[in-house]
């Protein structure tokens, strides 16, 4: 079989034994967890429409694609505004939202990246998460949306081999 070998007996009862320390609570924490593909429709609430999405394991943290990111002050807090393009229409829709942080993000070979965080509410089929979105210009990436582990944590496995599994339904 190509791509493929027989593991040595030594390494496969070794997997047999990490197998039977799963402890119960942790398989029934699995058992609801829903299984997604790598790309799926996810609705942020806060626009009212769903966007498609990657559903991206080895990122820690979501982000949309945001343009015209401008801070502001509101109730001596730090806010940001920020314009969302729908690709599909050219709709564009502003929000306002309190800043959480602000992240910097290394870049291989450029100059480190200055990103804002917010708040949003992502709905993955049934699944209502709140988690930090970093607000960044998308626009030559496949995907508008990333979502990161932080909001997939605990709520949902990723099966890279599948995309399209449902339609988000948060009511």
């Amino acid at each position: 079989m190509k791509g493929y070998r027989i593991a040595r007996p030594g390494a496969l009862t070794a997997a047999l034994l990490a197998c039977l320390l799963v402890t119960p609570a942790q398989a029934d924490e699995a058992k609801h967890k829903q299984i997604y593909g790598y790309i799926e429709d996810v609705r942020v609430m806060e626009l009212e429409r769903s966007m498609r999405a990657k559903l991206d394991t080895g990122a820690t943290t979501s982000s949309i694609d945001a343009r015209e990111i401008e801070k502001f002050e509101k109730d001596d807090e730090d806010w940001v505004r920020f314009t969302v393009v729908n690709r599909d229409t050219d709709e564009r829709r502003v929000l306002e939202e309190p800043v959480s942080r602000i992240v910097h993000i290394k870049r291989h070979g450029k100059d480190s990246q200055e990103r804002y965080v917010v708040d949003l509410d992502f709905c993955i089929g049934d699944r209502l998460i709140t988690e930090e979105v970093s607000l960044t210009n998308r626009e030559k990436w496949n995907y508008p949306l990333l979502v990161g582990r932080n909001h997939l944590a605990g709520h949902v496995l990723v099966d890279s081999a599948i995309k399209d599994t449902r339609e988000p339904s948060c009511d």
